[in-house]
Parts: C-alpha cells; sequence; structure tokens
C-alpha cells in the first residue's frame, strides 16, 4: 500500500507538471487577431493556425486563441477596382479596432492583396506582414530566384517585390496574358471555392515556364492558391504564404523577445488615414 500511495502520488505529480507546462506554452502563443478578406483565405489560415499549433504548444489539439473579423467582401473589391486604396485601408483599420478592443496582441490579415494599403492601415497592435516569413524562408532556402502568382496587383505591385529586392532576390512574373488570366481565375473561381482541374493544368504550366526562365521556387501570393494545387504538383518548390503567415504568428511572441518585432513587423500605429463609412 505504501508503494501505491507513493506511485499515485507520483502520477498526480507528473499530471500536474503536464499541465503546468502546457498552460506555459499556452502563454507563450497570444492572442492571434485575423482580418478577414475572402472567406476561403480566412478559413484556411484558421485551419492552418490550429494544426501548426500543435506541433508549437506541444499537445494535440493545443490550439491558440484567435478572433476573426471581417468586412464584406464586396467593399473590398469595390475599393481595389476603383483603385481606392485608402478606403481598403479604412476598412481594414475598421477591422483591426474591433481585433484590438477584444484583446487581440497582434493581428496577421490572410489576404497577399489587401497589403498594398498595408502602409495606410492605422492599427493599436502590430501587424505581421503577410511577405515577411515569405522573404525569411527564401533566404533562409538561400533561393535567389523565385516566382511569385496572386493577382495583378500581387504579381505587378509593391506587396513582395520592395522586401524581395531588398533581400536581393530576383523575381520572375509570368507573362502579362498569363496574369490576366491567373487574375480572372482568382476573382472568378478561388475566391468563390471554385477549384477546377482545368485551372490546375493551367497554373502548372505557368509555374513550369517560371522554372525554365531560372525560378528555384514560386510564391502562392493568393491565399486561395495553396487549396488549387500542393507541392507534389509543381514543378519547383511552392511558398505557401498563407502557412508561412500562420508559422510566423504562432511564433510571433519568441521574436518579440529576439528584438526581432520591429523588423519584422509593423509598427502599432502607423500612419492615419481617414476612414471612409463602413457602417
Amino acid at each position: 500500500m505504501p508503494a501505491l500511495g507513493l506511485a499515485l502520488r507520483a502520477l498526480i505529480y507528473s499530471n500536474t507538471e503536464s499541465y503546468r507546462r502546457m498552460d506555459n506554452l499556452v502563454e507563450r502563443v497570444p492572442h492571434i487577431g485575423i482580418v478577414a478578406g475572402t472567406a476561403e483565405g480566412a478559413a484556411l489560415c484558421y485551419r492552418t493556425l490550429c494544426q501548426e499549433a500543435e506541433g508549437v504548444m506541444g499537445r494535440r489539439y493545443a490550439h491558440p486563441e484567435v478572433t476573426l473579423h471581417s468586412v464584406s467582401l464586396h467593399r473590398y473589391l469595390d475599393a481595389i477596382d476603383r483603385d481606392d486604396w485608402a478606403a481598403v485601408a479604412a476598412y481594414l483599420s475598421h477591422s483591426a479596432a474591433k481585433l484590438a478592443r477584444v484583446g487581440a496582441d497582434f493581428i496577421i490579415c490572410p489576404n497577399n492583396t489587401l497589403h498594398k494599403a498595408f502602409r495606410l492601415v492605422e492599427s493599436p497592435v502590430p501587424w505581421v506582414h503577410i511577405a515577411r516569413p515569405v522573404v525569411r524562408e527564401i533566404e533562409v532556402r538561400r533561393w535567389r530566384r523565385v516566382g511569385i502568382l496572386g493577382t495583378q496587383t500581387v504579381m505587378e505591385g509593391s506587396v513582395y517585390f520592395e522586401k524581395l529586392h531588398q533581400a536581393h532576390i530576383d523575381v520572375v512574373v509570368p507573362d502579362k496574358d498569363d496574369r490576366s488570366r491567373i487574375q480572372h481565375i482568382i476573382r472568378s473561381e478561388l475566391v468563390a471555392g471554385l477549384f477546377t482541374s482545368k485551372s490546375r493544368l493551367f497554373i502548372q504550366k505557368v509555374i513550369a515556364e517560371m522554372a525554365f526562365r531560372g525560378a528555384e521556387a514560386v510564391i502562392l501570393g493568393c491565399t486561395e492558391l495553396p487549396l488549387l494545387l500542393s507541392d507534389h504538383q509543381s514543378a519547383v518548390p511552392l511558398l505557401d504564404s498563407t502557412r508561412l503567415l500562420a508559422q510566423a504568428a504562432l511564433r510571433y511572441r519568441a521574436w518579440a523577445e529576439q528584438g526581432l518585432e520591429g523588423k519584422d513587423l509593423a509598427p502599432r500605429a502607423v500612419r492615419y488615414v481617414q476612414k471612409s463609412s463602413i457602417a
């Protein structure tokens, strides 16, 4: 009996220590706020956060605290079509303010295109820019030339190009006609949750052409693209911006403790933009 009592106390102590370690891990993963763009991209990001969290937090089904806020997608699309990035920033700022009020420690936005308005956003808490973890992954892999897929805003604009240029990484983009068709596929199909074999084959062809032009990997700069094709269906490795953003979010506190917050995250207060009506 004494031996049984000792064994029971040891088991209780072990379980208590396990829960204490679990509590410590939970405390190290802060409250993540998601500013949603499209339903498909936001849902994939949330699911990826939960899947990736198990490896970070050390326990099956250990999920981070997450709050999501969305503005109607048609508002974003109308503003983008008008080239009104101040309005886009106003909607993002509106979501950021709501997420901060419910306790989000920082914010991610699983939508590449919306990051064109990143510098105009007003936020009381930091944002992890979607391009940062992608560029970091390219640097870790020591790739010097990559391709990029996404909306025309992403393939032709500054969302990735500035950060890639700063890292001395060359970029390969699809030709003009292919960029137009990719834009159509994203806006007409992927955003609506339609994933066809015809579009998959076309994207695979574009990736193969970029590989022929020297791309060592290709950035999936549209958060719905990982739902259309996976790494094993590509001629070169794919950089999944959704997964890399989720991984960066889960390691946010470690980055901050290492002094990387200022380098990889937006400041707590960025330039004010006059908000348009959202009601």
